[in-house]
């Protein structure tokens, strides 16, 4: 059965770049090395600019340092990828265009035939990212406009009078977009997935950053001033780089959501710290018109201030809680979900059907490739491991008497720890989590839910253990009651024969 239209289930059976290789590989180096000479240039002639303000030169080189290092990065980890070789290719021509001023009109020839280079280039990667396939299959038809685009770019470089280059490129772009955010929805595999959000992240925060800038200069009088429109512009291409830095070498690869949360959550902050600051200005200065007749100067302002300053923490806590909820919807399942989950399991199941039942959901929320429960040195509950390698861990791999809430150690096989301890201090068991597909270390908001559910969960296995020990005391009290009960019918039978024999 044919599976839905460009879905992708494999990289490998629906491989649409080759691996680079022989002379291609020889080609893109020898391309690489030339447009690296050629930012190094572009930067260096940042210090020719004797008209320049100071603060704009070290942006751009700040920038440019950082296009020149993860340009350098992928060359070097991704060199066999088609996908890096584009961005790496489009991230060094952005260091040289990025250079100069592209709202003005008297740029060389060469300057505007490579940033119509470039835009070719992102859109491709963006096309084929992140397994290198056309998915969906419409995505071709955008390569084929992408590609038309690009040759009326050049015309216009070389003296067509025409304006039309500008406005397909961001239709193209924004096609690219959809193509990124269709196939998101149609990747299985969750590392993949994880690719895609950290790409969004890096377009979505470099795009908006770049579209104020080119917003604010738009304006006359510019505003704000322009070192911060500068500085905005050339921390939406930096975004931009970073994000596909991170998803093309998977490091880190599940943080996206907390970073994500956090990067809405402050967005979002500062949008309505800012709305209402203007609000409240505008509306206490048309009050104090009409009822005082005349403005009221910087009472206004100091009014709105602190309008503002009150409601800060009540929109900060909403914030949050939306982006949580929204981007780190596992996290949130896991801390309110699970107490519950645990209350209902405590009076009723053993400790290993405690652990059965809880520590698969505490794996897959915080992506942990193996897990075990321990509870007074015996595994209680396991994922990722075998029986066997679950007794040698209950013999000899039970980690020593910490002190601390996390035991951390990166080169263990289990490298985040948390101990289970008597509300009295004494440690009887442990939550071993195994590393992540990528080898990141777990975050702090991994660490704060596994400290919101540690108390329901130590409660639930202590009880569950104590009653077991009940059950077995009662179960050998039983056994030996049995035992006896058999001997005292046994010496009565044997009185009994020997009373009839006599």
């Amino acid at each position: 059965m044919k599976s839905a239209a460009g879905a992708i289930h494999s990289t490998e059976a629906r491989q649409g770049l080759p691996p680079l290789g022989g002379k291609l590989l020889v080609a893109y180096r020898c391309v690489w090395s030339m447009l690296a000479l050629g930012a190094l240039i572009a930067l260096g002639s940042l210090y020719l600019e004797p008209a320049m303000d100071w603060g704009f030169v070290a942006l751009r080189l700040a920038k440019g340092a950082v296009l020149l290092t993860v340009s350098w990065i992928l060359l070097r980890r991704r060199q066999d990828d088609g996908v890096a070789a584009l961005l790496s290719l489009a991230l060094l021509i952005w260091t040289i265009t990025s250079s100069f001023d592209l709202a003005t009109g008297d740029l060389p020839t060469a300057v505007l035939l490579a940033d119509r280079l470039r835009f070719l280039l992102f859109a491709l990667a963006l096309l084929l990212f992140p397994a290198g396939v056309w998915s969906p299959g419409w995505t071709w038809y955008v390569a084929v406009g992408s590609c038309a685009v690009f040759l009326l770019g050049v015309a216009e470089a070389l003296g067509l009078p025409s304006r039309a280059f500008l406005p397909l490129a961001i239709l193209c772009v924004l096609a690219s977009l959809v193509a990124v955010v269709e196939r998101y929805r149609q990747i299985a595999a969750l590392a993949e997935r994880q690719q895609v959000k950290w790409v969004m992240l890096g377009l979505i925060a470099g795009i908006m950053l770049i579209l104020f800038a080119r917003g604010a200069a738009a304006l006359d009088p510019p505003m704000p001033t322009p070192l911060v429109i500068e500085i905005a512009f050339q921390l939406g291409i930096v975004a931009i780089a970073i994000g596909f830095l991170v998803s093309l070498l998977r490091y880190r690869l599940y943080d996206a959501e907390a970073v994500i949360s956090r990067s809405a959550t402050y967005a979002l902050l500062t949008l309505s710290l800012v709305a209402t600051f203007a609000g409240t200005e505008s509306l206490i200065e048309m009050l104090g018109q009409r009822y005082l007749g005349s403005g009221i100067g910087n009472i206004s302002a100091a009014m709105a201030a602190a309008v503002a300053a009150v409601l800060l923490t009540p929109l900060h806590g909403r914030i949050t809680a939306w982006a949580e909820r929204r981007f780190q919807r596992d996290l949130v399942d896991l801390r309110e979900q699970l107490p519950e989950l645990l209350a209902e399991l405590s009076g009723i199941s053993s400790p290993a059907r405690i652990g059965q039942a809880v520590l698969p959901r505490i794996a897959g929320a915080l992506r942990a490739e193996r897990s075990a429960l321990l509870v007074d040195g015996r595994v209680v509950g396991r994922t990722g491991i075998d029986a066997r390698s679950a007794a040698r861990l209950a013999k000899s791999g039970i980690p020593p008497h910490c002190v601390r809430p996390f035991d951390i150690d990166h080169r263990s096989n289990f490298p985040l720890r948390m101990p289970l301890r008597c509300p009295f201090g004494s440690q009887r068991g442990w939550l071993l989590l195994g590393p992540r597909p990528d080898a990141s270390p777990y975050s702090r908001d991994d660490l704060e839910t596994l400290e919101s559910i540690g108390t329901p969960l130590r409660i639930a296995l202590f009880a569950a253990r104590e009653r077991e020990k009940e059950d077995e005391g009662d179960r050998a009290d039983r056994i030996m009651v049995r035992q006896k009960l058999d001997h005292l019918l046994a010496r009565m039978a044997a009185l009994e024969t020997g009373r009839q024999d006599a």
